[in-house]
């Protein structure tokens, strides 16, 4: 009941707010809004913010066409459940769309990036910069013309 959760959509925007935000339903129950999508939008990923484990915590955002970065969870403001979100990362035709996001530790030290075409690719996290949301971060995998990321997991 005190954590925090993180949501991301294709289109870039994000969304942070309480768990407590979120009342216990039944197994049948619809549900609740935790993100407003504009047209076209679709979910791409969550994580949930531990209550003792904010402190110098990044989110990674990664895209479709290989690009990556961190930036500091601090800077996503906490909101109430429902709203349309800030942006998160700089969406562009050279970038694609947002695939996924993961908060990272400390201890994590490495990711592997894996495309549609069956490439992969392991990285040092010290690698992909830490930048501000309103960026499109750095380009972690070379894809050939018509392959794309699919996701990533962290090591």
């Amino acid at each position: 009941g005190n954590d925090q959760i993180i949501l991301a959509t294709t289109q870039g925007q994000a969304i942070r707010f309480k768990e407590k935000d979120i009342q216990v339903m039944g197994r049948n129950a619809a549900g609740v809004k935790a993100i407003r999508l504009k047209g076209g939008d679709v979910l791409a990923g969550l994580d949930i913010i531990k209550a003792d484990g904010e402190k110098n915590q990044n989110l990674l955002v990664v895209t479709a066409n290989g690009f990556a970065k961190q930036t500091p969870l601090k800077e996503y403001k906490i909101q109430r459940r429902g709203g349309s979100g800030i942006k998160t990362s700089k969406i562009t035709p050279k970038t694609g769309a947002l695939i996924t996001i993961q908060l990272i530790s400390p201890e994590i030290q490495n990711i592997l990036a894996f495309s549609i075409k069956g490439q992969a690719l392991r990285t040092e996290l010290k690698n992909i910069r830490v930048a501000g949301r309103a960026t499109q971060g750095v380009k972690i995998m070379n894809l050939e013309k018509d392959d794309k990321l699919i996701g990533i997991t962290c090591l």
